[in-house]
């Protein structure tokens, strides 16, 4: 049913409306005690929102959001998938879209599956089951993660159908279960994310060999869908919304994170300035100087960079500053579920609107450790291939840190004692469709070069092996670790190649 409102706005809060999120694109405002139970109003701003032109244009072609979800979840309905029931679409005079539908009362999937395993393996099964018969109904999602399903009485509920599409190809079916697949990998295990997939599928169980080629292919798409969304959060953290904020200090200007107190930064960058003398001074070279300072209770580093030379400051005009950089580089890594010094806050103080100096806040790491100067008594054979699989993981993820070394990487013991590696010295992090594998033995050369002798070589030949494995190289094994090994020497750093058969043949002058 479709009807036109005019005069007043749509909804207030009040005794029988509960306002349950309110954003430039649409509120949701939940009604209490009408006669068939509670009912939900998504009020879709077309007319005010943001971009009240493009909304006009989707509006007049009848492709508004509004009215694509009352269509999908209509034909959902009488399909019988388990969506809301729609009940109203109507228009307000300024142009926005109210649809009203039957409130589903439960609880949002990721608290459901904290439930004990047995009846946490049948809900993700039932989850697989629902969206088989949302794509048997010839339908993709389009926007299917964990937080568009509500787990009630009845079990699973798809939400938010309004980029709900009519398409049979399994191609779409694919990138509609990557999506979720991707989303459900930060919380749940590989184990649980295949029993919803393979009910989504209808694979049986065990898989044949048609079974696993589909999940590969799936795995693929998924892999697809992790860099495009770390891509995107990555490009947000370079502007102000929910989770950034705008921050000036004196002539600086620039973003800090929503969760730190403008009136604490403010007294970390205070002491900062103050910060020339030890303890507080970390480091002081001819690209930076480093401080060690306190922010609220938190103990931070402030790295403060110069621009040094027109051609430089030339250089930072187009690819933002050494802070615009770190602060973007460490998001970027964050978002890909890299370990990482978290960037607080960057600042940026500009000259004819080219950028002559900046600034940024990072969680101090310590009592963390660098790779390349290890505590005594550490396991250094444990450690090689933690930082094998940290460069493998970048090369998947298309990283490059710039700097990869050991001293740009810190270790501490996580859950069940196992070392986690994080990441300093962001500025020079880059994010690449691939990175190539000539990028990738530079990058290991340089980590390989930059660790004593104190690290044993049957471990960093394991650490090769298995990073081979995990992102393997089209020459083969041996002509990588031959080439690796080569650059590692030429370095001439740390790495001597001691007690390393090929490297001292590498070293052997030519008869």
């Amino acid at each position: 049913m479709e009807a036109s409102f005019h005069g007043g706005r749509a909804l207030a809060a009040g005794p029988r409306a509960e306002v349950l999120r309110d954003n430039p694109r649409r509120r949701l405002v939940r009604l209490r005690g009408s006669a068939g139970g509670a009912l939900l109003v998504k009020e879709f701003r077309l007319g005010t929102g943001r971009h009240a032109l493009r909304e006009a244009l989707k509006e007049r072609i009848g492709r508004s959001p509004a009215v694509r979800e009352w269509r999908a979840l209509s034909a959902l309905r009488a399909a019988r998938v388990s969506v809301p029931e729609p009940l109203a679409l109507a228009r307000l005079e300024d142009g926005d879209r109210l649809l009203v539908l039957r409130y589903v009362d439960g609880r949002p999937l990721k608290d459901a599956l904290r439930a004990p395993s047995k009846e946490r393996r049948r809900l993700l099964s039932l989850l697989g089951t629902r969206i088989a018969e949302l794509h048997g109904a010839g339908f993709v999602h389009g926007d299917l993660h964990h937080g568009n399903v509500l787990v009630g009485e009845g079990g699973p509920v798809l939400l938010d159908l309004q980029h709900a599409r009519r398409s049979a190809e399994r191609r779409q079916r694919l990138r509609d279960l990557a999506h979720l697949d991707h989303a459900l990998s930060y919380f749940a295990s590989r184990t649980d994310r295949l029993r919803v997939l393979s009910a989504a599928l209808r694979l049986p169980r065990p898989f044949d060999a048609a079974g696993r080629r589909l999940l590969r292919k799936l795995a693929v798409f998924t892999q697809a869908r992790a860099i495009a969304h770390a891509q995107s959060r990555t490009r947000r953290c370079l502007r102000p919304g929910r989770a950034y904020a705008s921050v000036s200090y004196g002539s600086w200007r620039g973003l800090r994170a929503s969760d730190v107190g403008p009136s604490e930064l403010v007294l970390a960058l205070d002491a900062h300035a103050k910060a020339t003398a030890a303890p507080e001074l970390v480091k002081r070279d001819a690209r930076a100087v480093t401080t060690a300072v306190r922010l609220g209770e938190a103990a931070v580093i402030v790295k403060e960079h110069r621009t040094r030379g027109l051609p430089r400051a030339l250089a930072d005009l187009v690819r933002g500053s050494a802070a615009r950089r770190a602060w973007r580089g460490g998001h970027g890594l964050l978002q890909r579920g890299i370990g990482a010094a978290r960037p607080l806050a960057f600042l940026e103080r500009r000259a004819f609107g080219i950028p002559a100096a900046s600034l940024v806040v990072l969680e101090d790491l310590r009592p963390d450790w660098p790779a390349d100067s290890p505590p005594e008594g550490a396991d250094l054979a444990q450690v090689v291939p933690v930082l094998a699989r940290l460069a493998a993981r970048l090369r998947l993820q298309g990283v490059d840190h710039g700097d990869l070394k050991g001293g740009n990487v810190y270790l501490r013991e996580g859950l069940g004692g196992s070392l986690e590696a994080r990441l300093i010295d962001l500025e020079s992090v880059v994010f690449r469709r691939n990175v190539g594998e000539r990028r990738a033995i530079r990058a290991l050369a340089q980590l390989n070069a930059s660790l004593p002798d104190a690290y044993p070589a049957r471990a960093r030949c394991a650490a090769l092996e298995l990073y081979a494995r995990l992102a393997p190289f089209s020459g083969g094994r041996e002509q990588a670790r031959s080439e690796v090994i080569a650059q590692s020497l030429a370095r001439r750093h740390r790495w001597t190649g001691a007690g390393c058969a090929q490297a001292e043949r590498e070293r052997r002058p030519a008869n």
